[in-house]
């Protein structure tokens, strides 16, 4: 009988255990490898609405990187209308495959893809942009020769304007302007305001009763905030001045309540965000409710206040995050209490606009100017930040515009055709689709329309809508009345 040495059991026992632990094993069978698909050329084409686009190109690759020939690609329009052709077509000796798209006669983004089935990254999605008819200029322009013009409110058929340092003429004049029956405005009375050097920031309350502006650039007893009552409208009265030594940059009104509230940024040394409560300016009282100081890093340039919530723009600190009277945290305009901060690239937050889209009921975007270094008439710079605040606890950067060769300044938000208007100094005005998710780089693809009303003479401060038209207070040549893309 043949012995069964030491060696060969150790042997036999490895097999065996092999095989045993090879029945035992359960884990999927690895997949087999793949191709890949990815985009070449042709995504974010901006053009007029029918155009036909240069061809959108595809590159297929083998499971080891190397092109790939001769295989189908199929292609298809998702959304936005028009038409791709060929509906397939197949790689190259390189691995390239392209189709031609032709815009959809609706202004608005056409969505194509490209699919290989079995290939990582199918399908590639290309997305361009039809362009409709742009702005139109409707009245107004080269009425304010003597001022640089600053903020705008349009309220009730008039138009209300402020101005802004030394053009000749110092800015402490309030313009009205009475709008005709087709919206042009003209000029009709002038509030001039001793003790001030600029009419920074303007607005009518809600109901139309109340008419405030901030001054600063000035002395410290004329410096502040000036509340005046439309007993109708174009007809301000004066009913309380309150002095801010150093100046207020701007405010914002606010009912919460039921009383009205104007939210300000006090100038630096020991910048705040100043909350004053306007409920006696009938009888002639300001009452200071909150001073919320900040640090000195410039300090608060503008304020946004929605539903008892307040967003400061606080330079380069960032953007500050208040509850004024939500609920959310307890607070209240006497008490704020501060939810979060976000910061921006770059810093020099400078104003902003929280999204109430009014077709998805959604409250999920803020977006953040940033005003960066520029000279009146000539340069500017700085871009649109747009954060997800869905969470007021913790907001977060998605995305940015920017507009090349200039810097926001204010903007204003259509919500119900989810168009943002923003006012772009030396480029003018500059239109945004800003409807679905937002990410990323949003240039050139959701820019809508951009024009520049007063030609070399544009720098334009603020817009805001108003019965169908966009009007913008231009620092060089004035108050502008435009259609709308």
């Amino acid at each position: 009988m043949r012995r069964i040495t030491r060696g060969a059991l150790r042997y036999l026992a490895v097999v065996l255990l092999g095989g045993l632990a090879g029945c035992d094993n359960t884990s999927e069978p690895a997949p087999p490898p793949q191709g890949g698909l990815s985009a070449a050329a042709g995504d974010a084409q901006v053009a007029a609405t029918a155009t036909t686009l240069q061809p959108y190109r595809v590159r297929v690759a083998a499971a080891d990187g190397q092109p790939e020939a001769d295989v189908t690609v199929s292609w298809a329009v998702v959304s936005g209308g028009g038409s791709i052709d060929p509906a397939s077509s197949v790689s190259d000796g390189v691995g390239i495959a392209e189709a031609t798209a032709v815009l959809g006669d609706v202004p608005g983004i056409q969505v194509v893809t490209a699919s290989v089935p079995g290939h990582a990254g199918s399908p590639v999605t290309f997305r361009s942009r039809g362009l409709g008819p742009g702005f139109s200029v409707l009245g107004g322009g080269g009425n304010v020769p003597e001022r640089y013009t600053s903020d705008l409110w349009v309220a009730d058929g008039y138009g209300y304007s402020g101005t802004w340092g030394n053009r000749g003429a110092v800015g402490n004049a309030l313009k009205i302007w009475q709008l005709d029956l087709v919206g042009a405005p003209s000029l009709v009375d002038s509030i001039v305001t001793p003790g001030i050097g600029t009419v920074s920031d303007v607005q009518v309350s809600e109901d139309g009763r109340w008419l405030m502006f901030t001054g600063e650039r000035g002395t410290p007893s004329g410096n502040g905030i000036y509340v005046y009552e439309l007993l109708a409208p174009g007809q301000p009265v004066f009913r309380a001045h309150l002095a801010a030594a150093e100046g207020l940059h701007t405010g914002t009104l606010a009912e919460i309540g039921g009383s009205l509230y104007a939210f300000t940024a006090k100038n630096p040394p020991s910048p705040s965000m100043i909350v004053y409560d306007l409920s006696g300016a009938s009888g002639g009282t300001i009452t200071q409710e909150s001073s919320t100081p900040v640090p000195a890093n410039y300090g608060i340039h503008d304020t946004v206040v929605r539903d008892g919530i307040c967003f400061a723009f606080v330079w380069n600190e960032g953007v500050y995050i208040y509850d004024v009277g939500n609920g959310t945290a307890g607070g209240s305009p006497a008490a704020p209490v501060q939810l979060a901060t976000l910061s921006i690239p770059g810093g020099q937050a400078h104003n902003g606009w929280w999204f109430w889209n009014q077709l998805t009921g959604e409250h999920r975007y803020l977006f953040i100017g940033q005003e960066m270094p520029g000279t009146v008439g000539v340069s500017s710079a700085g871009l649109i930040y747009v954060a997800d605040v869905s969470d007021l606890r913790h907001p977060a950067v998605v995305a940015s515009f920017s507009e090349p060769g200039a810097g926001t300044h204010n903007f204003w938000v259509d919500e119900q055709r989810e168009v943002l208007y923003a006012a772009y100094y030396n480029a003018g005005v500059v239109a945004l689709d800003v409807s679905g998710a937002l990410t990323g780089d949003l240039y050139p693809l959701r820019r809508m329309a951009t024009i520049r009303p007063g030609a070399a003479s544009t720098y334009t401060w603020g817009v805001m809508l108003y019965n169908g038209s966009l009007y913008t207070s231009d620092m060089l040549s004035g108050v502008w009345q435009l259609g709308v893309p």
